[in-house]
């Protein structure tokens, strides 16, 4: 796919007025997922008498890119495509879902998808199942890293290297790092927000589920 053909995939991004206080601002998103998915009442066990759970059920966005993964790759890779560049960068384990969605967010938008994976000293049976396997059969470009690799100082100089390399063969490059989680990415949520206060069903209290370095959270609005 051709650079033209390329942009010709970016939609205008206009966001909300109560996010201008953000100094940076994506012009554009793509489009990869279902938007407005449905709030569904959940009858779960053990809830008060009077209390009513309500689901936003981000699951159903696609299933092949998966809940915020794709929000958030709405706007990365729209601001890969606005730069110019032709191929994406980024990282995790060897059954990542943040990696095999970017990958096939990236060639379903025309890019080349490039991939660190930390994988254990013998792979095996590891490249033949699940995410690995579905990188191999979208043609990602794989790097296997050593498994005990770390983010700051061995997997981020690596994607630093392979990006430059890239830029010298005339392949512009994208780096995005372990989930996303840029400021240009946070925008997958404040979209997903946006869109549940549009939504006629909006419970009263909303708590938002949030994960950092792996420790669940549970935020109240």
């Amino acid at each position: 796919m051709d650079s033209v053909t390329r942009k010709k995939q970016l939609q205008r991004y206009e966001p909300p007025e109560w996010v201008d206080g953000l100094k940076i601002v994506p012009k554009y998103k793509v489009q990869l997922a279902n938007a407005n998915t449905p709030i569904q009442r959940w009858y779960l066990p053990g809830i008060p008498d009077g209390v009513e759970v309500y689901i936003k059920r981000d699951d159903m966005l696609g299933c092949e890119l998966t809940g915020n993964k794709a929000r958030k790759l709405e706007f990365l890779l729209a601001d890969a495509i606005h730069q110019g560049c032709t191929s994406v960068i980024t990282c995790g384990g060897m059954q990542s879902n943040h990696c095999r969605a970017t990958a096939l967010a990236a060639r379903q938008l025309g890019l080349q998808p490039y991939l660190l994976l930390r994988s254990p000293p013998d792979p095996g049976n590891h490249v033949s199942v699940g995410n690995a396997l579905l990188n191999r059969l979208i043609g990602a470009n794989i790097y296997l890293i050593p498994p005990t690799a770390e983010l700051v100082p061995d997997i981020i100089p690596r994607m630093k290297q392979l990006a430059t390399r890239l830029n010298n063969k005339g392949d512009k490059s994208y780096v995005v790092p372990t989930g996303g989680s840029t400021s240009i990415g946070l925008y997958g949520y404040i979209d997903g927000y946006n869109e549940l206060l549009s939504q006629p069903r909006i419970p009263a209290n909303l708590q938002l589920a949030a994960q950092l370095d792996s420790s669940p959270k549970l935020i109240r609005v």
